[in-house]
């Protein structure tokens, strides 16, 4: 078969024996060299794993189920900064919902709506008539996450585990019916400042996705006079990059970063059978900048704030220079080594486990907030999402 019969097919959904082989070679590699995790694993098997995925993976019909059988794998380890995406999975199966949701204490929540009929806030019950815990239970085990909390926050964001059409029911016994395809509204995130009464400043802050929101949060901030009390929201703030130039803007007395553990090893320890040894890096106080803010400082999380924003969040938790508001955060950072597997499949691999500088765990725990008011008293923080 000619090279370009053999593309054209596995673009359209057939992923051949020899192929499938070499990703799954490729995930063994970069999995056993730069996974900082397995501390969080104690009595997982990941070679016996590993040979149950190769049956699955080998035996899928089709790319589809290639992949599944992948992001299961994936999902065992059980950390929300190892992961495994397809673009043609997206490409082929990832027609939109047209609504997210979040789980929490009361059930499962909508957060962001396209429809008019289902606002922000709306409870979901039921999915084709089956509880939604259920229909959940079935899904969570191909998402990647530190804990089923992370997983279940990031459900809805993968619709390709959804039918093309299906029935939600909502507590108030409403039913409606969802074909897939319709897209969310554009956020227009952008960093963005206000004042509040009584001398306080909110700086809401909503992603770190790209350097404008940093940068554009210490403009924001430069008018600002020491009298100010400041408050930061990063709820839902996904991450990104680490602002660290944000971090030294904010702190006028030292700070430091996690201490990290790392996954090493050398060939004569493999030739022996030894397995990979952990190298370890403790945090280093960092001196203040001259000019930096001195104001009080007030910061709003949520169990969506996650990866560089909790690395944000960490250090003014670990030298207490600004009350932490809100709920529990994600509970996942860490440095991915990415693997390039070829024709849009990637590989993101957590090379870097992060403890708080005391020697308190912190993956798949968060970062827990000194406040769990949600609204602090006499505080006009708008409609803003929790």
């Amino acid at each position: 078969m000619a090279t370009h019969d053999i593309d054209q097919l596995e673009a359209q959904g057939t992923l051949f024996a020899s192929r499938r082989g070499e990703i799954a070679a490729g995930i063994y590699e970069a999995i056993r060299s730069c996974f900082a995790h397995w501390e969080a694993l104690p009595n997982f098997d990941f070679e016996a794993a590993f040979k149950d995925y190769l049956d699955e993976a080998f035996e899928a019909p089709d790319r589809l189920g290639f992949d599944l059988a992948t992001m299961r794998l994936i999902a065992n380890l059980r950390n929300g900064h190892t992961a495994f995406a397809d673009e043609w999975l997206w490409r082929e199966h990832g027609a939109p919902i047209g609504f997210n949701a979040t789980h929490d204490e009361a059930g499962w929540r909508v957060t962001k709506s396209a429809y008019s009929d289902i606002a922000p806030g709306t409870r979901l019950v039921r999915i084709d008539d089956q509880p939604i815990d259920e229909v959940a239970s079935k899904l969570l085990v191909f998402v990647s996450g530190s804990s089923v909390r992370e997983q279940r926050n990031r459900l809805f964001s993968k619709p390709f585990l959804f039918p093309p059409s299906f029935e939600i029911m909502t507590d108030d016994g409403s039913k409606r019916q969802i074909n897939r395809g319709t897209e969310l509204p554009e956020d227009g995130a952008a960093t963005t400042g206000r004042w509040l009464e009584d001398e306080r400043y909110l700086l809401t802050i909503p992603s770190f996705a790209q350097p404008h929101f940093e940068a554009d949060a210490i403009e924001l901030m430069k008018p600002l006079s020491d009298t100010v009390h400041l408050v930061i929201d990063v709820r839902g703030n996904s991450g990104g990059h680490t602002p660290n130039e944000l971090v030294a803007a904010l702190m006028p007395t030292r700070y430091r970063f996690w201490n990290h553990v790392t996954p090493a090893s050398n060939a004569l320890a493999r030739a022996q059978g030894e397995p990979a040894y952990l190298v370890a890096s403790e945090a280093k106080w960092i001196q203040p900048l001259d000019g930096a803010f001195k104001g009080k400082l007030t910061i709003l999380i949520d169990s969506r704030t996650f990866s560089a924003a909790e690395d944000f969040v960490a250090r003014f938790k670990d030298n207490k220079r600004a009350e932490i508001v809100g709920e529990t955060t994600g509970g996942s950072s860490g440095q991915p080594y990415i693997r390039d597997l070829g024709d849009g499949i990637r590989l993101w691999v957590s090379a870097k486990r992060q403890i708080f500088p005391n020697g308190s765990s912190f993956e798949d725990l968060g970062i827990e907030p000194d406040t769990t008011t949600k609204w602090p008293p006499g505080a006009d923080f708008g409609m803003l999402p929790i």
